[in-house]
């Protein structure tokens, strides 16, 4: 198959709609000089770009600069100011696709993609490079409808890769807090804390602990204080009261009366079924 990125740069422009919901308006390559200019107009339709190689910055007026390397995706939305150039050091080069029509920014928001997160960071993807390649070939034989499929196909894999990196990072997050948790529980870590420190709202963290746990971070902090006294009721010396403060509750009548709901017996009662 002959070699169609041939020169630093190619575009190719689609200004006959076969659909006004979705339509893919132009595709294209550039091997960047690095002193590319760095701010352009806004423009009325959406432009996603895979960076194969090199790096650069990006921004809008809703993020700021972002580092992008080899790899990650990057969305220019429409009708929005944005900034994007080469590392001089180490130019990049990325292919193109734009889209017009009604259904545009529904599509990319499926993968992830919306104005005020216009980033997939990512790894050279070889696939994903050759599904860029497949809708410039496709456009380059003027066939609408195989370029469109080809679009699709894209779309498609982006979703998939969305999904799945989404996941990744949201197993990542929920235990790096449950970590934070098991490390802070006997200082009293507020819910409303926990969310602020990781810099989420107490919605998403109540999600993230149904997802992964089938409870609420409440209760499963509870259950871990409540873990944490008994191990001490088993096999220390502490008093009920210091076990009390050990494993975090604000006072020992109401640790005596949390541990009387779960158990069905006290504290002191639990620990008499261990000693000899």
């Amino acid at each position: 198959m002959q070699n169609v990125f041939t020169n630093n740069v190619s575009i190719l422009i689609n200004d006959q709609p076969i659909s006004q919901e979705f339509h893919l308006y132009e595709a294209g390559y550039e091997k960047c000089r690095p002193t590319k200019p760095t701010e352009f107009a806004p423009i009325n339709y959406w432009v996603l770009h895979y960076c194969s190689d090199g790096e650069g910055y990006f921004s809008t007026p809703f993020m700021e600069k972002q580092h992008i390397t080899a790899g990650d995706l990057f969305m220019i939305p429409a009708n929005c100011r944005n900034i994007y150039y080469p590392n001089r050091q180490n130019p990049w080069t990325y292919h193109w696709v734009g889209f017009v029509g009604d259904l545009s920014s529904q599509y990319l928001e499926k993968i992830g993609l919306t104005t005020e997160n216009c980033i997939l960071k990512g790894t050279v993807d070889k696939k994903l490079e050759s599904l860029f390649k497949n809708i410039y070939q496709e456009a380059k034989k003027h066939n609408h409808f195989g370029s469109l499929s080809e679009s699709f196909q894209l779309l498609n894999y982006l979703e998939h890769h969305s999904v799945t990196q989404h996941e990744n990072q949201s197993q990542q997050l929920f235990n790096q807090i449950k970590m934070a948790i098991h490390e802070n529980f006997s200082n009293n870590l507020s819910i409303s804390q926990l969310a602020s420190e990781y810099n989420i709202d107490r919605s998403y963290l109540f999600k993230l602990f149904q997802r992964y746990e089938q409870t609420n971070p409440s209760i499963y902090v509870q259950n871990l204080k409540l873990q944490k006294a008994c191990s001490l009721l088993r096999k220390s010396s502490l008093t009920i009261t210091e076990i009390s403060f050990e494993a975090g509750f604000s006072s020992p009548s109401y640790f005596s009366k949390f541990f009387f709901q779960k158990k069905e017996m006290t504290p002191r009662q639990y620990r008499q079924q261990f000693l000899t």
